[in-house]
């Protein structure tokens, strides 16, 4: 069964058996046996230095020197074989779980890409904070957690198990008169103790500890929005500085961090308290078994190994059935976490299901070299209608210029037709076997060399660096030539004409039959934006171009202007 996520809402279980039901589980499976194997094993051992402590001790109370030492050397061999288990268990533990991440993280990344949730989650939705944390912080955090409290939750079963038997053995019959009841026999006294006595840490830990759970899911909250706002002042430093924005700024990360420390302050408040009940209930579990192991010793029942061996079943039992108690604070963690991590990833789901519903755009490929849109009604995502009932036929071998008032929805237009905005209705009919190319505002720039961003979205492999260095001098990027393969933050590094002009290199690489420019010179002066406008004439004869635009010197270069003044109003879009 190779079973990947799919579009559809999750519960935490539904995501954790994801994996395990995936092209990956024949490998998690062996792993993970690996480590329920080694983890029996490490028990196993557990119960023989438990009975190696009843024969040490007596041979110590015995005045056994020979009987001593031999038993020294049990134990190093023993302790050898238990350092051995431990770091291969370890060993597998980790593999599964980075097997388990990667897969995790590509299912993540796909289900973010592939249906343009990416998109969709940050124009549209206002519920889902942080995705590139999710993705790479709470998926390793919820990995991590599931196995390091499964494999434990499988110890504690296995140790309680195991030691509970020689623990029953060791307690005997405790003899606890009732007057003139008679006397009332509890034999295995000792396990009835520890049982008892972790139920009762177990409840107050509950108790104690649920607010926990929403303390940690509000503080990776905050923590996320604080670490965001200082990235964001980082990328734009430029603007912030030339609006001498730092008093401001300062204010915005000061009141952000605020929220981060009250929050902790809360938290720490609340692990104060449990703490307070954690440390007093694991200090009487010390002293506790042995209070109620004394009367067998000093009534002869058994000698000081017999003690001790009692002390330490006592001590196994214990910290078993305390599990929960011991392991509440990573239970509230792995909680949090989940429900980030569910809460992208349904949202993902909710609002590719709006777009879907909100979506009536129909869209067909027809023989002819013309781009055709009937009935069109492009929609807000509140549902507002920002343009009504366009009818218009866009053929090869013209040139338009599309002009309207500020925010009456060229843009969203250009979107519409683009495929990526999904709230409207009407028929759009693209040429069949024509390449259409749409140049934003502001160009992407990827991560990685200059040739990579060149060469953005595709990777053409055939085009050389003389080649490349030629179009970059060609649209007046010189200073780049010698750039090619060094690696840096483009976005960061240019400015945002150079970026258009680095747009405009694209352009001359990928040769388009139809070229959407949706103010993609906006940041050029008159000098280089007819420059690259003769250029896309002379070099791109048979190239349309639909620019939207409001100079007036970008008219010379179009046959037709197409006013959108007749088909909406100006209305606030979300971008």
């Amino acid at each position: 069964m190779n079973r990947n996520l799919e579009s559809r809402s999750y519960t935490a279980w539904q995501l954790i058996k994801a994996y395990w039901q995936s092209g990956q589980g024949l490998w998690a499976y062996v792993f993970f046996f690996a480590v329920l194997a080694m983890t029996i094993s490490i028990v196993g051992l557990e119960v023989v230095f438990n009975n190696w402590y009843n024969l040490f001790y007596n041979a110590l109370q015995d005045y056994d020197k020979r009987g001593s030492i031999d038993l020294v050397f049990v134990f190093l061999f023993l302790a050898s074989i238990f350092i051995i288990i431990s770091v291969y268990r370890y060993y597998a533990q980790q593999m599964l779980g980075l097997r388990w991440r990667r897969w995790l993280t590509h299912q993540f990344l796909t289900r973010w890409l592939e249906r343009k949730s990416y998109y969709y989650l940050e124009n549209f939705d206002e519920h889902t904070d942080n995705p590139d944390q999710r993705i790479q912080e709470d998926i390793n955090a919820i990995v991590a957690y599931s196995l390091d409290l499964s494999i434990g939750l499988i110890s504690a079963i296995a140790t309680f198990f195991a030691f509970i038997y020689i623990l029953w053995k060791l307690s005997g019959v405790a003899d606890i008169s009732l007057g003139s009841f008679g006397v009332l026999h509890i034999p295995g006294y000792l396990v009835w103790i520890g049982v008892l006595y972790a139920l009762f840490g177990t409840f107050c830990t509950f108790k104690i500890g649920r607010p926990l759970v929403s303390l940690n899911f509000e503080q990776q909250r905050r923590e996320a929005n604080f670490r965001f706002a200082a990235v964001d002042l980082r990328s734009h430093s430029e603007n912030v500085a030339l609006y001498r924005g730092e008093a401001h700024e300062k204010g915005v990360l000061n009141r952000l961090f605020g929220g981060v420390l009250e929050n902790w302050y809360a938290i720490i408040l609340r692990q104060k308290l449990l703490l307070w009940f954690t440390a007093g209930y694991n200090q009487i579990s010390v002293i506790l078994p042995l209070l109620a192991a004394l009367p067998n010793y000093f009534g002869r029942i058994f000698k000081l190994g017999g003690l001790m061996q009692t002390l330490s079943a006592f001590r196994q039992i214990q910290e078993a059935l305390s599990f929960i108690v011991n392991s509440y604070t990573t239970i509230a963690l792995w909680q949090a976490v989940t429900r980030r991590l569910l809460t992208f990833l349904n949202h993902m789901h909710t609002i590719e299901e709006d777009a879907v519903t909100k979506n009536k755009f129909i869209f067909t490929k027809n023989p002819q070299r013309k781009i055709q849109v009937k009935n069109l009604n492009v929609d807000t995502p509140q549902g507002e209608k920002l343009l009504e009932n366009i009818t218009r036929e866009f053929d090869h071998g013209k040139n338009y210029l599309i002009k309207g008032a500020s925010g009456i929805g060229k843009s969203t237009f250009v979107r519409a037709l683009a495929g990526i905005w999904p709230y409207g209705s009407g028929e759009i009919c693209l040429p069949e076997s024509n390449n259409i190319m749409y140049i934003p505002q502001k160009p992407y720039m990827p991560l990685g060399s200059l040739r990579e961003a060149l060469l953005f979205p595709d990777h053409l492999p055939a085009v050389s660096d003389n080649a490349l260095r030629q179009l970059l001098v060609d649209c007046d990027l010189p200073d780049l030539v010698n750039e090619l393969h060094h690696v840096t933050a483009w976005s960061d590094h240019l400015s945002p004409g150079e970026q258009q002009r680095i747009a405009f290199v694209r352009i001359f690489l990928h040769h388009p039959d139809w070229l959407f420019l949706d103010e993609s010179t906006s940041a050029l002066d008159l000098k280089h934006e007819q420059q690259l406008y003769h250029l896309l004439k002379s070099r791109l004869p048979q190239c349309s171009l639909i620019t939207v635009g409001h100079q007036p010197s970008l008219e010379p270069f179009h046959e037709e202007i197409v006013d959108f003044t007749e088909y909406g109003r100006v209305v606030e879009v979300q971008n």
